[in-house]
């Protein structure tokens, strides 16, 4: 799922934030503390330094209980701990804090969807979406449709991606979504005009190339279908998707 760590905060904010107290903090400094404290922690998820993560998003919270960025971090880190029930904790006091809070609501909509309850998390996706000033709508959206993509709700999925499209044009998340819900149906010729929007709008990767040999596969295009296939091999040889082109 894309959750909230991803692209959070720039690590330049880091720069500068061990200060030494010497004396009493008020309110602003205990909060300025508690945020620079949450960055360093996000720069030890980064690095899979669970333990260092631990002990500066524990401080930041200590300095600054309300702080929702701290709350979603502090989630981050308990499901790389495989703690779910303390993940949701957070999730719940983020949203106790401030119930409109565009990121919060789409990640534990993420969360609900990994743990199956999809109806709960399709209600966060909504409201996320529905937040004008959430800068992550169409995110939502297109998370909303991979949701009910996971369970086989194929046509409630497009919806969403339908919708993310129209909120921002030629979203990447969204154009994959249609291209493999075009290529499950066998439209092929639909699956490669958005395969050919989505390679436009977003950077290659080995899922994006392994959706063109399988749609090329699908079609019986041979030939372009082995030039995709190679460029997957040659570009990511240790891909599991080029894996996937011997099976």
């Amino acid at each position: 799922m894309t959750r909230f760590i991803a692209g959070l905060l720039a690590l330049g904010l880091l720069s500068g934030c061990a200060t030494q107290a010497t004396g009493p903090i008020n309110d602003s400094q205990s909060h300025q503390a508690a945020k620079a404290n949450t960055d360093i922690a996000i720069h030890h998820l980064r690095e899979g330094a669970l333990g260092s993560a631990r002990e500066k998003i524990d401080r930041a919270l200590k300095q600054n209980p309300d702080l929702i960025d701290a709350h979603l971090v502090a989630a981050e880190l308990e499901l790389r701990l495989d703690d779910a029930s303390q993940a949701e904790a957070h999730y719940q006091t983020a949203l106790a804090i401030d119930e409109t809070h565009g990121a919060t609501l789409n990640n534990y909509a993420s969360f609900l969807c990994e743990q199956r309850r999809t109806a709960q998390a399709l209600l966060l996706y909504d409201l996320a979406a529905d937040n004008r000033l959430y800068a992550g709508q169409a995110l939502a959206l297109a998370n909303a449709g991979r949701c009910l993509a996971r369970v086989g709700r194929q046509d409630e999925a497009a919806r969403y991606w339908r919708r993310a499209l129209e909120r921002t044009p030629d979203y990447p998340p969204a154009l994959r979504g249609l291209a493999e819900t075009a290529l499950s149906r066998g439209d092929t010729d639909s699956a490669w005009a958005l395969f050919s929007r989505y390679t436009a709008a977003s950077e290659e990767t080995p899922s994006l190339l392994w959706l063109g040999v399988r749609i090329a596969r699908a079609e019986g295009d041979t030939g372009r279908g082995e030039r995709l296939a190679r460029r997957l091999r040659e570009r990511y040889p240790e891909s599991e998707q080029s894996a996937r082109l011997i099976e």
